[in-house]
Order: structure tokens, then sequence, then C-alpha cells
């Protein structure tokens, strides 16, 4: 079993100064083995794949081309990149607004009356129907 971290004997401890210093030289550094993706390699020709995918050579050619000079990359993923820079797009992901499910009033209640806190259900806490126990 684990033990737990007491945080206020840690807290005591802790040398806040020596950190503050550490923390502020990794600032000053960058990131250790940041990693390169296929866009990353590839953003140097972005302009001239482009151009070639514009004059109607297809992601399948460009990447067989790519992989004969050494960059082994698949047409899906140069397909990607092509279609993530010819619409401007930073490769930043987007996030996608949640949608709200509107209930359709019942019969049983009227649109125009509201419940109020008197009258609103409360959830019922305890075992459910057919219930159940715990070993």
């Amino acid at each position: 079993m684990s033990t737990s971290t007491d945080y206020t004997k840690l807290a005591a401890s802790l040398d806040y100064a020596a950190l503050e210093k550490k923390l502020t030289q990794l600032a000053e550094r960058q990131p250790p083995k940041k990693r390169k993706n296929a866009a990353d390699v590839l953003e140097p020709l972005r302009e001239r794949l482009l151009a070639l995918q514009q004059k109607g050579w297809s992601s399948g050619q460009l990447a067989e081309e790519l992989k004969t000079a050494g960059i082994p990359v698949s047409p899906a993923r140069l397909r990607d990149c092509l279609n993530r820079w010819a619409n401007g797009d930073n490769g930043a992901g987007k996030r996608r607004a949640r949608r709200r499910q509107v209930v359709a009033p019942t019969a049983a209640t009227s649109p125009t009356s509201t419940p109020t806190p008197a009258t609103a259900k409360k959830p019922v806490i305890g075992t459910p129907p057919g219930g159940f126990t715990l070993r």
C-alpha cells in the first residue's frame, strides 16, 4: 500500500528560494527532447509542396518523392499537412462547442409553469429497486 504524503511537513521542509532559482533557470532554457513531427520537418518545404499540389501532383506521388529524398511520410499525413497549410490553419486544435439538449415539455408539465423549490422533485437517495448488498 502506498503512504499518503503529508504536505504540511513537506511545505515546512522546502527551500522555496532554491526552488524559485531552479525554475527561473529552467525558464531560460529550451525544453529537452523537443519532439518534431512530419509537419515540422516539412515546414521549410511548405510553399514548394503547395505549389506542386496546385500543379496537379497527388499526395501519394509527393510522398514517394519525399521518401526517395529520405523523408519517410505517408500520403495521408502529407495530405493532412497540405490541407492544413492551404486552409491557413496553424495546427492548434479547435474546441467544439457542446450542444445542449433541449428537452420538450411533457403533458404533465405546462410550459408556462416553472417548478418552485417546494414543488420540485428531489433526487431519491437509497438503494435501487431490487437492492444490492456490498460485501
